[in-house]
C-alpha cells in the first residue's frame, strides 16, 4: 500500500468552514447552498417554516435534469442541522452531526474509493484521534492533520495494521513513518529505530514502483486468429517467474507494493511457479461464466507456505468468487521470511481478465 499516497490523495473539498451561505429557491422556503452545488436547483421533501426549509426531510440537488448531491436528515433556516447523511456528487457518504451546515461531532466519511475514515469533526474539520480504513483491509488509528484541499494523513503517533501482515507503531509526518517507531512482524518479532520516510530502517528511500506492466496469455490462439488471447493483465512483476527468478529490483517492487514493513533482506509469501499458470487456469474456469471482470483475493499462507484461508475483496460474480477460491486453496506457495524466520503472512491477488 502506498501509504501517504492512498491517503493524502482523498479529495474533500468543502470540509471547511465556508462563509454565510447565500440561499436558493422559493421564498417562503429558501434553502443554503454551498460551493459545491454552485448552479444546481434545489428539490425539497419537507416542511418550510418562517421562510426557511426546516425540519426532517430529504434534499436533492440537480444539474442539467441530473441529480448530483443528496441530504437526508434535518434542516434548520435552510441548513443541515444535526443528524443526517449527505451524499456527494463525487460519491462519497458524509454521515453524522451537523451544525451550520458542516460536519460537527462523531461522523463517518466513506469515499468513492471505499476508503472510510471514522473521526469526530469540530466545525467541518477533523479533531482528534481517527481510524481509517483502507478497502484492501490496511487500517490506521491514531492522530491525525487535515489537509487544505485534502481530508489529511497520519501526522504525530500512530498505528498502520496492514491486512497482508505486519504492522507500524510510531510517528508519522505527512502521511509517511518519521521519527521512533517499531514495525511488528507477523511471527511476534519486532524491529524499533528511527525512520525518515519510508518503512525501511535502513534509512533508504524507497524506489517508486515502475508504472510497467505485463499479461499473461493463453499458450494456443483462438481458433481462426494467429494470436494468443490475453489470460489476464495487470501484473507488476513478469507472472511467469517465481519470486526467487525476479530481479532483485522487481522483488523490491513487490515488497513496496504490498509489504511496506518488509526490509532488504526479508522475503514476501509467493506463489512457488509464479502467477502465469494460475491465471490460465482462473481465466479458463472464470471465463465460463464471466467474459469479463477483476479478482481481487488475499490468501493466507502460513509459515510452511500452506494457503489457509481465501479472502475475496473483489469478483465478478458470486459464482467466480466460489470457483478462485478453491483454485487458491489448491495452489502451491513459497512462505515469507520476517528477519531470518519463517513469517505468516498473505498473498495479494489482483488482475483482470480481457475479452
Amino acid at each position: 500500500m502506498k501509504t501517504r499516497v492512498a491517503i493524502a490523495m482523498l479529495l474533500c473539498s468543502g470540509l471547511a468552514a465556508a462563509a454565510e451561505p447565500a440561499y436558493v429557491g422559493r421564498d417562503d422556503c429558501r434553502i443554503a447552498t454551498n460551493p459545491r452545488v454552485a448552479g444546481h436547483t434545489p428539490d425539497w421533501n419537507g416542511a418550510c417554516n418562517d421562510g426557511y426549509a426546516s425540519g426532517p426531510g430529504a434534499l436533492q440537488w440537480s444539474l442539467a435534469g441530473k441529480e448530483t448531491e443528496r441530504y437526508e436528515g434535518t434542516l434548520s433556516k435552510g441548513t443541515p442541522e444535526g443528524k443526517g447523511i449527505a451524499q456527494w456528487a463525487d460519491g462519497s457518504l458524509h454521515d453524522g452531526s451537523y451544525r451550520d451546515g458542516l460536519l460537527h461531532g462523531a461522523a463517518i466519511i466513506v469515499f468513492a474509493d471505499k476508503n472510510k475514515l471514522v473521526a469526530r469533526f469540530e466545525q467541518g474539520r477533523v479533531a482528534g484521534d481517527v481510524k481509517f480504513f483502507a478497502p484492501y483491509g490496511d487500517r490506521y488509528e491514531g492522530a491525525w492533520q487535515q489537509g487544505i484541499t485534502s481530508v489529511g494523513w497520519p501526522e504525530g503517533s500512530g498505528t498502520m495494521v496492514f491486512a497482508l501482515g505486519g504492522s507500524y507503531k510510531g510517528q508519522w509526518h505527512q502521511g509517511k513513518p518519521h521519527g521512533d517507531g517499531e514495525i511488528l512482524y507477523p511471527n511476534g518479532q519486532v524491529l524499533k529505530g528511527r525512520f525518515n520516510g519510508s518503512f525501511l530502517l535502513s534509512g533508504k528511500e524507497v524506489a517508486p514502483i515502475s508504472t510497467q506492466r505485463f499479461q499473461v496469455k493463453h499458450h494456443q490462439a483462438s481458433v481462426g486468429s494467429h494470436l494468443a488471447d490475453v489470460a489476464a493483465s495487470g501484473y507488476i512483476v513478469p507472472p511467469e517467474k517465481s519470486y526467487a527468478r525476479l530481479t532483485p529490483d522487481q522483488q523490491r517492487v513487490v515488497k513496496h507494493a504490498y509489504y511496506p514493513v518488509l526490509q532488504e533482506d526479508d522475503v514476501p509469501p509467493y506463489l512457488a511457479n509464479g502467477n502465469a499458470e494460475l491465471s490460465r487456469t482462473l481465466s479458463g474456469v472464470v471465463g465460463r461464466l464471466d467474459k469479463v471482470g477483476e479478482i481481487h483475493a488475499n490468501v493466507s499462507v502460513d509459515e510452511q507456505g500452506t494457503p489457509t484461508s481465501v479472502a475475496l475483496l473483489k469478483v465478478p460474480s458470486r459464482q467466480a468468487g466460489e470457483m478462485v477460491a478453491s483454485v487458491l486453496m489448491l495452489a502451491k506457495y513459497t512462505p515469507g521470511r520476517c528477519g531470518g524466520h519463517p513469517c505468516a503472512m498473505a498473498v495479494p491477488f489482483r488482475f483482470s481478465f480481457g475479452n
